[in-house]
């Protein structure tokens, strides 16, 4: 699959949503990020899902900020992650938004995610998480999926 540039000519022929529509049909997103001191960054990627048609928003973040980002960004659900000392998103917290994931037919990690070690563990396990049904999974620095299926709708974005 080759990125598609988004331009407001492409966007001006995306057909709007069937009325009577529910939110499922439009797709489910989770956002997977926002450590302690970098909540921002995965409110701003949430919003900009809502902004081009998700129909369900699941934000994960550290638990320690999981209360303001639900105030700050009420349409999505929140799913508080466990983080270390330092405020980081500890390593094995995707345990808790494990059945987010692979309702999700988008999942974005990284946005506000400040360790790149622990990034890069959250990755490799969402991967796993979201599936065999995934278009591609990759980081930066290196592949961690490149499978892919004719049929599939997922996909696992990782950012920096």
């Amino acid at each position: 699959m080759s990125p598609e540039s988004i331009t407001p000519n492409a966007l001006r022929d995306w057909p709007l949503p069937e009325p009577g529509a529910g939110k499922y049909g439009r797709g489910q997103v989770l956002v997977i990020g926002g450590a302690a001191r970098t909540p921002g960054a995965a409110m701003l990627s949430a919003l900009a899902a809502l902004r081009v048609g998700a129909g369900r928003l699941t934000l994960a973040v550290a638990a320690s900020v999981a209360a303001e980002v639900s105030v700050a960004v009420p349409e999505s659900g929140v799913q508080p992650l466990d983080e270390d000392d330092a405020g980081h998103i500890a390593v094995g917290a995707l345990t808790a938004a494990e059945d987010d994931a692979g309702s999700a037919d988008a999942v974005l990690v990284g946005p506000g995610l400040d360790e790149p070690d622990g990034a890069r563990d959250l990755v490799g396990r969402i991967a796993a998480a979201v599936g065999p049904r995934r278009t591609s999974c990759s980081t930066p620095s290196r592949s961690v999926s490149q499978r892919t299926s004719p049929t599939s709708s997922r996909h696992c974005v990782a950012a920096s």
